[in-house]
């Protein structure tokens, strides 16, 4: 241990003499490197020295101009950059909404954006998959129909696997909750038609039902607003009138249940109850959204 000591500290001093050296050639210009070199070649040793001795040697060869090459070819790509982000910007004049480009656009448009759909977020633009299945070039006709085959596969599955759930765990709340959400925005998705669909809101209203058991007595506006709406969607006014008269009667000033109120109203073509849910949002001074607003000037225009 005492010779590993004396071995250091001797490698030591050999290390600073050389790097005294170096910067005494570099302060008289034998070694053309710049000074602020001096801090890596004395905190890396034999590395650092090497490395000036180096950029020494590479300055000889090339001149001097090493340095001067490498900004100039830095220069070089950040101008070929810029460029290529100006073209990229100018494309995007290039860019329309798929809406009008189904309508207007040549086919080689329309197919260049559905399959920009298909590789982004097909999902998230089902309607207008919906809407370009219809378009009269065959070839976006097949790949939206292709689309919205995977699209509704992959909601089927999930839904599959809800119920499976909710089969093997009626009473957890959680999954009662996530199946009932879920298909809730299945059905308005339009992923289901006719009788099906039908099928599905008779099993929604009876989700909704058993949540609202399960609050043990209490109450929820949103629940009741919802499983309302659904018996208005099945045509069970009878119910769907109950339910609303209960909601209305609790939360009178509340807006959704006194739109779901005018929805049932026009639903039976009863103008009498459509002036009657008029007058006693006005005399409740129900606070109104500007779509409930709208919703209301609606109607009262058609009953002057």
């Amino acid at each position: 241990m005492h010779n590993g000591f004396w071995l250091g500290l001797v490698l030591l001093a050999a290390h600073l003499a050389v790097c005294g050296w170096i910067w005494l050639l570099a302060r008289t210009r034998v070694l053309e490197v710049e000074g602020y070199f001096a801090p890596v070649m004395l905190l890396v040793p034999l590395w650092g020295p090497l490395c000036v001795l180096l950029l020494h040697t590479s300055n000889r060869l090339t001149g001097g101009c090493l340095r001067e090459q490498t900004l100039e070819k830095l220069h070089i790509n950040e101008e070929i950059h810029k460029s290529i982000l100006v073209a990229d910007d100018e494309g995007e004049d290039t860019v329309v909404p798929l809406e009008e480009a189904l309508l207007v656009d040549s086919p080689a448009q329309k197919r260049k954006l559905i399959l920009s759909v298909l590789t982004d977020d097909p999902a998230g633009y089902y309607d207008l998959l919906q809407q370009a299945r219809m378009d009269n070039d065959s070839e976006v006709v097949h790949y939206a129909s292709t689309a919205l085959s995977q699209i509704t596969k992959e909601a089927d599955l999930k839904l599959q696997k809800l119920e499976q759930r909710y089969a093997a765990a009626p009473d957890d709340a959680a999954v009662l909750e996530e199946y009932c959400d879920y298909l809730e925005g299945y059905l308005k998705d339009g992923f289901v038609q006719g009788r099906a669909a039908e099928i599905q809101r008779h099993q929604l209203e009876q989700l909704l039902k058993k949540r609202l058991e399960d609050l043990d007595g209490r109450r929820s506006c949103m629940l009741e607003c919802r499983l309302a709406e659904v018996q208005l969607r099945l045509a069970e006014y009878d119910r769907a009138e109950k339910t609303l008269e209960e909601l209305t009667a609790r939360w009178p000033q509340r807006e959704a249940p006194w739109m779901l109120c005018l929805r049932l109203a026009a639903a039976l073509r009863d103008g009498e109850a459509i002036q009657k849910t008029l007058g006693q949002i006005e005399e409740k001074e129900v606070y109104l959204s500007a779509r409930g607003r709208e919703i209301v000037r609606f109607w009262q225009g058609k009953q002057q």
